[in-house]
C-alpha cells in the first residue's frame, strides 16, 4: 500500500491546476560591434508587441531595422539605456549598423510578453554517463545509492534518434531489439530510493564517448549536482578514505553553508551540501537526497524566463562573488564573479542553480548531441500532455532533437519522450509515461 506521503505526493502532482503563465522572453540577444555592423539575423517570435532594449555607450550612433522597420538611434540614450516598441511576427529578423566604432560593443536584446502553460509536473532524474558502469555503480553504492529500477539496454532506432543518435549505428541486433540503434547499460538510483532523487546512470557502448567532463565549474551547461548530506565532516573523511577526489576540504559560504565539491570516477563534478537532519549511524554516508542541479547559461535573464515556462520561479538570489577560499575550493584561482540565481518548481519544489559566470567566462556550449557524453547530459521531467507541451514550445521557437518518440520498451511502449536544448544548448527531456507512477507505487 502506499504510504501518507506518497498518497499526498501522487495527488498533488496528477490533480495540480495548469495555469498559463505571461513570460518576458528574450526573443534576440546580441553583442555588435562596428566590424559585424548590418548583418540580418533571424528569430522566432509570436505576432504582437516586443520591446526593443539597446545598452550602449552615450552618443554611439546605431541604426537598427526590425522586420523592415527602421529605427535611428544617435541623441535617445538614456545612461547608456534606450527601448522602443517593435512590431513582431512568427519569424523576425534584426540588422544593426553602427555607423561609426564605438570602444566596447552594443547589446541589443529584443523581448516579448507571451502567455504559455505547459503540464510539466516534477523533474523525474538527471542522467550521469559514465565509462565503466561496473565500476561506477559500486563507486555510487559505496555513497549510499540504491537501485531504482533498470530498463531495456537496447531500442529501436527510433530511440535512438530520439536521444540525438544518428542512425543507423553499428549496432548488430546481437544483444536483442533491432540493429543500427544504441546499445547501454544502466539503472535508475537513488538515494533512499525514488523520493530522495534520482541519477539516470548509463554507459553507452554504441555509440561510444570517452571524452572527458567538463574540466571546470564555469562551463555552459549542467555542470555539477548537489547532494544533501546530514554530516559533510564524516562523510569527506569516509569519502576520502575511499579515494574519492576533492578539491578540497568541506569550505562555509558566506550564507553559512558548508560544501564540499567532489567527482566521481570518469570526473563529473558533483556538491556535497551539508543540511539540517539527523545524524545518524550509517555504514556509507550521511547524504540524504540530491539538491539542486547547477546550470550555467551565458544571460541569467534570458534563461530565468525560459525555466519560468517549465515551472521554475526564482526563490533566491546568488552573492555575485565569495572570498578567495570558496573560489579555490570550488577549483578557481581568483575570485568569480557571477550573476545568479536559484530557482524552484512551483510542484515538486525541485530547485536548479542558474549561473551566469562574468568572470571567469567560458563561452564553449553544452556537450552536443547524441547524449552520451560522460557528465551530467540531461535532465527528464514528467508531463501529463507531451504533445501539447511540445507544441507550446515550438511555438516559442525551442529547438527539438526529434519529433516525440514511443518510450522505453521498444514496439511494446506505452510512454512517450522528446529532447530538446536550452538556450545555451544544455538537453532537456520531456517524458510523459506510466512508468512514472509505477516508481510512485512501488
Amino acid at each position: 500500500m502506499l504510504s501518507l506521503r506518497r498518497w499526498i505526493l501522487l495527488t498533488a502532482l496528477v490533480c495540480s491546476p495548469v495555469a498559463a503563465k505571461e513570460i518576458d522572453f528574450t526573443r534576440y540577444l546580441g553583442d555588435h560591434s562596428f566590424k559585424e555592423s548590418n548583418i540580418e539575423t533571424s528569430f522566432i517570435g509570436t505576432v504582437g508587441e516586443g520591446r526593443l532594449i539597446i545598452s550602449a555607450l552615450p552618443n554611439t550612433n546605431i541604426t537598427i531595422s526590425v522586420n523592415g522597420k527602421t529605427i535611428a538611434i544617435t541623441d535617445k540614450l538614456v545612461d547608456g539605456h534606450a527601448e522602443f516598441s517593435v512590431d513582431l511576427l512568427e519569424n523576425n529578423t534584426i540588422s544593426v549598423d553602427l555607423t561609426s566604432p564605438p570602444p566596447t560593443a552594443t547589446n541589443i536584446r529584443v523581448k516579448q510578453r507571451a502567455n504559455i502553460e505547459l503540464n510539466v509536473l516534477a523533474r523525474v532524474h538527471f542522467n550521469t554517463n559514465v565509462s565503466n558502469f561496473v565500476e561506477a555503480r559500486e563507486f555510487y553504492g559505496k555513497l549510499g545509492f540504491e537501485t531504482v529500477s533498470g530498463f531495456p539496454d537496447t531500442n529501436t532506432q527510433a530511440m535512438a534518434h530520439a536521444i540525438g543518435v544518428e542512425t543507423p549505428t553499428d549496432y548488430d541486433g546481437s544483444k536483442g531489439e533491432h540493429a543500427g540503434g544504441y546499445l547501454l547499460h544502466g539503472e535508475l538510483i537513488g538515494a533512499g530510493g525514488f523520493w530522495g532523487g534520482v541519477i539516470d546512470l548509463i554507459e553507452f557502448t554504441i555509440p561510444r564517448n570517452v571524452e572527458a567532463p567538463y574540466a571546470q565549474l564555469n562551463h555552459l551547461g549542467m555542470a555539477r549536482a548537489a547532494m544533501h548530506t546530514t554530516n559533510i565532516t564524516a562523510d569527506y573523511q569516509y569519502m576520502k578514505s575511499l579515494g574519492v577526489e576533492f578539491l578540497s576540504a568541506p569550505t562555509q559560504r558566506t550564507d553559512g553553508t558548508l560544501f564540499a565539491i567532489f567527482k566521481d570516477l570518469d570526473g563529473t563534478f558533483y556538491e556535497l551540501l551539508e543540511v539540517d537532519g539527523e545524524d545518524i549511524e550509517t555504514d556509507t554516508t550521511h547524504i540524504t537526497s540530491l539538491g539542486h542541479v547547477n546550470i550555467n547559461v551565458s544571460d541569467l535573464e534570458r534563461s530565468n524566463a525560459w525555466y519560468q515556462m517549465f515551472g521554475y520561479e526564482v526563490t533566491e538570489t546568488l552573492p555575485s562573488t565569495e572570498p578567495a577560499e570558496v573560489a579555490k575550493a570550488m577549483g578557481f584561482e581568483q575570485p568569480f564573479t557571477i550573476k545568479g540565481n536559484r530557482v524552484t518548481h512551483d510542484v515538486d519544489g525541485s530547485v536548479l542553480e542558474l549561473v551566469q559566470w562574468l568572470a571567469p567566462f567560458d563561452p564553449e556550449r553544452a556537450y552536443p548531441a547524441p547524449v552520451n557524453h560522460l557528465g551530467i547530459h540531461r535532465t527528464a521531467y514528467s508531463t501529463t500532455d507531451i504533445e501539447g507541451d511540445v507544441a507550446a514550445l515550438k511555438a516559442q521557437g525551442v529547438e527539438f532533437l526529434s519529433p516525440i518518440t514511443p518510450c522505453c520498451s521498444g514496439d511494446d511502449s506505452s510512454s512517450s519522450i522528446v529532447a530538446f536544448y536550452d538556450p545555451d544548448g544544455t538537453v532537456i527531456e520531456l517524458v510523459e509515461q506510466p512508468y512514472v507512477l509505477h516508481l510512485l507505487f512501488k
